[in-house]
């Protein structure tokens, strides 16, 4: 039985839940990129862009989002949360 694209991506990422960071890494590993490259092409120190993991980054988040190919409210819809709600 075959599964369909969007009930794959429900195995490794729950909707409306932060992505983990295997999650992350993973997307980005598809697009043929490591966190090194985009500290590299960010001009950061080694395992800076980890930050992004614990705490709200948002040049880290938007950098990761435009390599994945989603918003970064996708990847981290609670830090994005109430941003959402002020604007609505």
């Amino acid at each position: 039985m075959q599964l369909l694209k969007q009930d794959m991506t429900s195995l490794f990422v729950d909707v409306g839940r932060d992505w983990s960071s295997k999650a992350i890494i993973a997307a980005l590993d598809r697009k043929g990129v490591s966190l090194r490259d985009l500290e590299e092409e960010l001009g950061l120190k080694e395992n800076s862009i980890r930050n992004v993991f614990y705490r709200k980054c948002e040049r880290y988040e938007e950098a990761i989002g435009q390599k994945i190919g989603v918003n970064p409210d996708v990847i981290w819809p609670s830090r994005y949360l109430n941003e959402q709600r002020i604007s609505a």
